[in-house]
Formats: C-alpha cells, structure tokens, sequence
C-alpha cells in the first residue's frame, strides 16, 4: 500500500568541511570577443555544499514532475542543530518551499556539529504519519510504514560509515519504541497530537563525497541489511562533480523509471537560422513504458538508456489522445540543455512525435508517441504500429517474397463466416460446422488448385456448393456443369485460355493428370458440404461421372482424390467412393483449435494390443511349432 519511496528524506551535511572547494574548475568567462589589454576571468569552483544541494534538488524535480502527488520527500539540513525545511504536507511539496528554505538556512559556517544529528531527525520524520496515511481509519492501519533516507556526508574511512549506520540503528530502534508505547487514548487526542509511527523498514543511502583531487579511503559498498531486515544500509563513494550524475541514476531504481534518448531531432542552428542539425534529448518516464521493448530486462539493462528515432511529424496529430494505450508522464533528464528546452517548447506549442525503434536493415516500426496534454509531457506505446502507418501487405510472404494467395476470395470466406450472436440452443454448434464445412476443402494459393481457377467453367457449381441447403432448380445447374465437364474430357478440351499465364504451361501436355486433378478438386469440394440430402444427390452425379471415364476396362475403379495443393486446409487422400464414406484429411486450421479427433489412418498392430505395456512378441506360436516337430 505504502512503498519504501512513499516518503524519502534527504540529510545534507552543513558542517565546515562542505564549505571546500570541489576542485573541478568551471569557465566562467563565456565572452567570444577579446580585445586588446582584456584581461580574461579566472575560472570558479563549486563547493561540496553548492554541489550537494543541486544534486538533491534535482532529484526532487525529477521526482515531483513524475509523481505529482503519493511521493513525499522532506529535507534535514544538518550542522550544530537538525534545520527541518519542510513536513510531510502536501503544500510543501514543491521547489519553491525547499529553495526558500535553503536560504534561510545559508551558506556553510564555521563551528562544530555532524551529520549524526541530522540523522536522528529524519528517523523520527519517518515516524510521523503522511497525510495519506493519518487519512486511514485506526482500525485499517495496519500497514507497512517503509521509508528512505539519503544521507549526503563525507566520512575518513570505513569505520566512520560503520559508526553512522549503527548509530541509525539504534536511533530507529528506540524510535520504534517509543511509537509502539506511546498511543493516544481518543481521536480528539490523536487529532491534537498526531501519533507516531513504528517504522518497518529503512532504506539508508549513505553517500560519500570527495572534491576532485582528494584521497578517500571509503568504499562502495552493496545493500546489507542491519537490524533483522529492519534497516538495509547501501554506501557509495563520489566525486563532487559527479554527484548530479549518480542521484539522477540512483532516482531510476528508487521509483522504477527509465530514461529514452530521442535521437535524431532536427533543430535549427542559432548562428546560422538557414540550417538545422539533429540532436539527441534523454526524457525519463516511468519503466512500464518499455515493456513492449524489453520483455525481461535485468536491473543493469533497465538503467541504460533505450534509443528511439525521432519521426518527422505531420502537422498537428491529435496529441496524445491519438495514443489508445496507457499514458506516462515525461521529464527531460538535463531540463537546462537547449535541446531539451527545444523539445519541451516544440511538444507544450500543441505538437506530437512519433518515435520509432531504429532498425538496420531499413523500414519504420513506431513505437512510441510524446505529446503534451494538459500542460504536462506524456509519453503512449503505440504497440508497434503508428495509428496512420500503413498496414503491412498480404502478398508479400516469408523474406519478402510474393505469394500468390487467394488474396481476394480469403475476404470473401471471412465475410462468409462472421460471427453475430445468435440465440437459442446449438447457436455455437451451427457456427462451428458452418466453418467446418467452409475450411475443409479451401485451397491457400493460386496456383495449388484448377476449378478455382476455371471461372465462367465452374459457375454456377462453386458458388452454389457451398450453401447449407440446394433447391432441385440449383442441383439441376450444378449439374449441368458435371456434364459440361464430361463432355468437355470426351472431346479432348482444353480450357486454357481461362488459366492464368502462370499456370497454362503446367496445364499443356499433361492431360489426363490435369483432369483427374480437377475431378479430385471436385469430389473434395462437394464431400466437405455433403451435409444435406441435395449435395449427397450433387455427390453421387459427381462420382458417376468420374467413374463413366476412368473406368475404360469395365473395373470397378476406387475413387481416389489427390489434390495436388500446397494449403494445408486440402485434403490429400480419400477412402472409397461410396456416398456415405469419410474421406480422411489432415487437420485444418478448426479442427487443430477445437481439438477434434481424427479418424486412425489405419487399425493399431493386434500383437501390440495384446501385449499392453509389455513388449511385444512377434511370431509366438514359431518356437512352439519347431518343439512340436522334434
């Protein structure tokens, strides 16, 4: 309910020793022009104070542009006395209170005093209820009071560190006890005096910082729980002008963000306005945002930075409102490059951009759109493909060969089949056998199939076939075309020229193969909607006809399809050609959804199915008969 990054406090030390230089020189003379007897400025230095307090206090925007409310962080300046800059109220949740509490507090001075002070004052600002907790009634509290304390000091050695951390220890131990047996008695007096807290838990960031040139002999050190899990204590060692840097890394995993560098962004120049250059702009936002691109990305990948490629936009698009999927809120990583001004003003003016993942082998694949709603920056998963993007081509296939598949008829199956909902009993039933009936015979590409090829020649026979039900007007056109096809064989036609060019080669020279393969197309077709009485009346005209020319020797010939196709919904074998059989095929596309059963090919080995789980003994009466003999 309440995370550990509900309420940070950041502990700066104030004492003596953070008035040093940091010893990494800054130019602070920026002028072109230099004139005779111009004496040039002498570069500045930062000290650790300026440097840790801009550091905080750009982990706090970072924090507060993201998270307008549910993340609370306070401030404890630490010296001679613990200076508290703010409390857990939301009115004082902002830039504006902290910098105005800064300057109260001044510059760094001489005298005595330590970080140990500060600290215990932040162990007991953990224990003071946020607003959303104090709302909870008193009989739903039992929640986990979590917290996280940055501590920004500079210590000797190793043992200093060790000597800190014990003592947040035990200040949260005695803190925890004191809160567990001071109650109030009644809501008036809780509402007087707000309760105090036990804290479960406390992340302790303890960071060491260094000018420049100086020698520390304190070292990084990993997460290490303290206390029986209740305090974990995590160490890291800096440099001063490195110090922005790491508390901008260190917020990534504190509030699980994630940083995208927009590559590729076209500004003009401020010398010369004619020209542009492209830039690049860092933009945190919330990780979830990347989990279309990394499916399961360890915790070294999530701090890196994923590159997306700026694309050109076309006018105003919609904003972010063209994006249907969720919405992050967006800040630039460096709010004071020119770069990231030029976005932030490019995207508040009404503008939006598309970004897409750059890819080497060439091609556009949109992932992402950052636009501004509201006054705030925003960023939406497009899922891969921009709202306007065209949609990829069906005729191109694997490795961006073109197929020919029936392009035009596979829309016209699916116009055929939609699915509406339909009242009554069997509703279900009725579509499924309708789409099993359509799918079981229904050839992929062109070329794999003749009668879909023929047109006028099979009209009106392939196009009526496939209703649930035949007037004898529609069988006796059906019909017709059976004869026309028989005759049509006796006379040794061939109705090439309604092939397509493709294919007119591979029917020439190859007879009587071609038409035993649109006879086979045929029986295939009119078995898988042999359903009614009118298509098994269709069926048998359609076996006598084929049997009147394949049986010149007077045998009873089997009826064998083979439907020389690539699809994987045809069918390449069939029974005997009674009416009543069941011609086997392979599963189609429903059948292998639906899990229906497929009829064995063939009857399992009777020598098996004795044996059961044992082996089996081929010929066991052999040995018997040899003992027999002798």
């Amino acid at each position: 309910m309440f995370p550990t990054n509900h309420k940070t406090i950041f502990v700066l030390d104030h004492t003596p020793y953070f008035g040093i230089s940091s010893d990494n020189p800054i130019d602070f003379d920026v002028s072109k022009s230099r004139g005779p007897g111009y004496v040039p400025l002498p570069p500045v230095c930062k000290s650790l104070w300026t440097c840790s307090v801009e550091a905080a206090v750009e982990y706090c925007r970072i924090v507060w542009d993201l998270f307008p409310e549910g993340k609370l962080i306070r401030f404890v300046v630490s010296d001679s006395a613990a200076h508290i800059l703010n409390t857990w109220a939301v009115a004082q949740q902002n830039l504006t209170h902290i910098l105005n509490g800064l300057c109260l507090v001044g510059p760094v001075r001489r005298g005595a005093g330590g970080d140990v002070v500060g600290l215990c004052a932040a162990i007991e600002a953990l224990g003071e209820p946020s607003p959303a907790q104090s709302s909870r009634p008193t009989t739903e509290r039992h929640f986990q009071n979590r917290g996280r304390i940055i501590c920004i000091t500079s210590a000797r050695d190793d043992d200093s560190i060790r000597s800190l951390a014990e003592i947040a220890l035990n200040a949260l131990v005695q803190q925890n006890k004191k809160a567990s047996l001071v109650q109030p008695s009644s809501s008036t007096e809780a509402s007087a005096n707000p309760e105090s807290l036990v804290v479960h838990h406390c992340h302790l960031v303890i960071v060491n910082v260094t000018p420049e040139k100086a020698e520390t002999r304190v070292n990084n050190q990993p997460l290490t729980e303290m206390g029986s899990g209740l305090m974990s204590v995590e160490v890291i060692v800096s440099r001063a002008s490195a110090l922005a840097n790491l508390l901008g890394r260190l917020v990534l995993p504190h509030y699980k963000l994630a940083i995208t560098t927009v590559t590729g962004i076209p500004m003009k120049e401020e010398q010369n306005a004619s020209s542009s250059a492209n830039y690049d702009v860092e933009i945190i936002h919330a990780a979830e945002a990347h989990a279309g691109l990394r499916a399961a990305q360890t915790a070294a990948e999530a701090l890196e930075s994923v590159v997306l490629r700026w694309w050109t936009p076309r006018g105003a698009e919609g904003g972010a409102g063209s994006c249907s999927g969720p919405l992050w809120r967006v800040t630039p990583a460096d709010v004071a490059s020119r770069p990231s001004a030029c976005l932030v003003n490019f995207l508040l003016n009404g503008r939006s951009v598309t970004l897409e993942v750059p890819r080497k082998g060439g091609g556009r694949a949109a992932s992402h759109v950052l636009a501004a709603q509201g006054g705030e920056l925003w960023i939406g998963a497009l899922g891969g493909r921009a709202p306007y993007e065209d949609p990829p081509a069906l005729s191109e296939g694997v490795g961006g060969r073109v197929t020919d598949y029936r392009i035009k008829e596979f829309g016209a199956l699916m116009q055929q089949n939609k699915l509406h909902p339909l009242r009554g009993a069997g509703a279900n039933s009725r579509a499924r056998a309708r789409l099993q009936r359509h799918t079981t015979y229904w050839p992929l590409t062109i070329s794999s199939t003749l009668i879909f090829n023929l047109g006028s020649i099979m009209e009106p026979l392939t196009r009526l076939v496939v209703q649930e039900s035949l007037t004898d007007e529609e069988v006796d056109a059906c019909r017709g075309v059976l004869l026309s096809l028989l005759g049509m064989e006796s006379r040794h036609e061939l109705p090439s020229a309604q092939l397509p060019s493709n294919m007119r080669g591979k029917w020439s020279g190859r007879r009587e193969e071609q038409w035993r393969q649109v006879w086979g197309e045929l029986e295939a077709l009119v078995r898988a909607h042999a359903a009614a009485p009118a298509h098994r009346a269709l069926l048998r005209t359609l076996l006598d006809c084929r049997a009147h020319n394949h049986a010149p020797d007077g045998e009873s010939r089997a009826t064998v399809i083979r439907a020389t196709t690539d699809s994987p919904l045809s069918p390449v074998g069939a029974g005997n050609g009674a009416s009543n059989s069941d011609v086997w095929a392979p599963r189609n596309v429903l059948e292998t959804l639906l899990g229906a059963p497929r009829p064995p090919r063939r009857p399992d080995f009777a020598g098996r199915m004795a044996a059961g789980n044992r082996i089996a003994t081929l010929y066991p009466h052999l040995q018997q008969d040899v003992e027999a003999q002798h």
